[in-house]
């Protein structure tokens, strides 16, 4: 399937649902036939549900067209950087999410720029304390819950993220079951 397929597909989805519920828009994309389990349009999507949310509140841009700049950004992401870099994409998406909002690039000044990169590494430390290996679900969640609680404290701005609670670990063998502050148990006499 052709990422420029899936991505335009994500596009129309953040459109047409726009809320200020990014673990909702999160949870309609995963569903999409073109997002395995592990991959990196993960990475995409945990800035295209923020933007969308973001939006929904603030309505003071073009909902569209950040969108397809933020899909432009954020597929160049690579996959697996969780463990061959040091950093989760996802973390990365929070951190790219307000550089878009912000129109942050590698030579603004003042507070924008570092803001972007402390959103980045709170999201990093969050996914951190949870440890690994890889679940490229649980990492996005943790960031948009990051990005939201920064939202809120740095600018002002309320997101409404629901709770999330985990369907898909009998498809990801490194699932770490009860560490995982998503995993649903699914025998109640555990």
């Amino acid at each position: 399937m052709a990422a420029d397929e899936v991505y335009q597909r994500f596009i129309d989805v953040c459109t047409e649902n726009a809320t200020d519920d990014p673990v909702k828009l999160f949870r309609m994309l995963i569903r999409d036939p073109g997002v395995p389990m592990h991959s990196r349009r993960h990475h995409v999507i945990v800035p295209m549900v923020l933007v969308t949310a973001y939006w929904y509140v603030v309505r003071d841009f073009d909902l569209r067209s950040y969108l397809a700049e933020t899909v432009e950004r954020a597929s160049e992401v690579p996959e697996m950087i969780c463990g061959y870099w040091g950093t989760c994409g996802s973390a990365v998406g929070t951190g790219l999410f307000l550089s878009v909002i912000t129109r942050t690039n590698p030579i603004s000044k003042g507070k924008r720029w570092a803001q972007c990169n402390k959103l980045t590494s709170e999201s990093l430390a969050r996914i951190a304390e949870v440890g690994g290996p890889r679940c490229c679900k649980r990492n996005a969640v943790l960031s948009i819950q990051t990005a939201c609680a920064f939202l809120e404290r740095d600018f002002g701005v309320t997101l409404h993220p629901s709770t999330y609670g985990c369907t898909r670990s009998d498809d990801n063998s490194e699932c770490i079951g009860r560490r995982c502050p998503f995993y649903i148990t699914k025998n109640i006499e555990e």
